[in-house]
């Protein structure tokens, strides 16, 4: 581990970003949903970047041992999500995946993946996500584009 990745480690946010000055409420507590079942650890999270971490489990891998495609493109939908509402939601908006494109470059059989999303473009109805996913050794593993969009929240029903 470099330094760089134990510093990080050190700052990382306690419990789940779900602050509620930046985020809605959670309608379901978080831990009794898919996101709570991914075990992500967030690292950090602001408008225009996020971090998070999570280990490699059994129940996340193929028959093969490897970890599942569909875990990189449900992290990347996730992290894109969270950080797009972090940044419209005080403002009355509300992001939803759109799309979401995954490339494979390493597998990963074990360890800590580490995972670093960038918004790389935004507008008043898009904001698209890259994410770069890294083993424990620092090696690029798959590169996934989440396009989230946004659109004005909906008036509660009466």
């Amino acid at each position: 581990m470099t330094d760089a990745r134990r510093a990080a480690s050190s700052t990382k946010m306690t419990g789940w970003p779900w602050n509620l000055e930046t985020l809605p409420e959670p309608l379901i507590p978080v831990d009794r949903t898919f996101e709570g079942f991914l075990g992500l650890s967030w690292i950090e999270l602001t408008t225009s970047s996020a971090r998070v971490s999570f280990e490699v489990r059994e129940n996340l891998t193929q028959p093969l041992g490897l970890l599942h495609g569909g875990i990189y493109s449900a992290v990347a939908e996730t992290v894109a999500s969270v950080a797009t509402v972090h940044a419209v939601w005080r403002d009355g908006f509300i992001g939803s995946g759109l799309s979401n494109t995954a490339s494979f470059l390493r597998p990963i059989t074990t360890g800590t993946v580490h995972v670093a999303a960038r918004a790389r473009h935004h507008d008043e109805r898009e904001w698209l996500w890259a994410h770069e996913f890294t083993d424990e050794w620092e090696r690029l593993c798959a590169l996934v584009d989440v396009t989230i969009a946004v659109r004005p929240l909906a008036s509660p029903a009466v």
